[in-house]
């Protein structure tokens, strides 16, 4: 079983959520965490600890969405300075 971690910084003083993906493929666990971070740009995140407490943060809320682990690419960029 593969797994990446999903990572969504918040403007709100720094604070930081992430969850786990997992899937049988590096191919498929990229599937579903491009999927989760484009849905967490368009619509805001959720935030939910399973038991009691569910907040949702608006878009403009969050700074950046980082997926940490191995995610398969046909486009692979590289970043620069100027």
């Amino acid at each position: 079983m593969e797994k990446v971690t999903i990572r969504v910084y918040l403007r709100n003083g720094g604070g930081v959520y992430e969850y786990d993906i997992t899937g049988p493929t590096n191919e498929e666990v990229g599937v579903k965490a491009r999927e989760h971070v484009g849905a967490i740009a368009v619509g805001g995140y959720r935030h939910n600890d399973g038991e009691t407490v569910m907040e949702w943060f608006p878009p403009h809320w969050i700074d950046k969405v980082k997926v940490v682990g191995k995610v398969p690419t046909a486009y692979p960029d590289r970043p620069s300075g100027t």
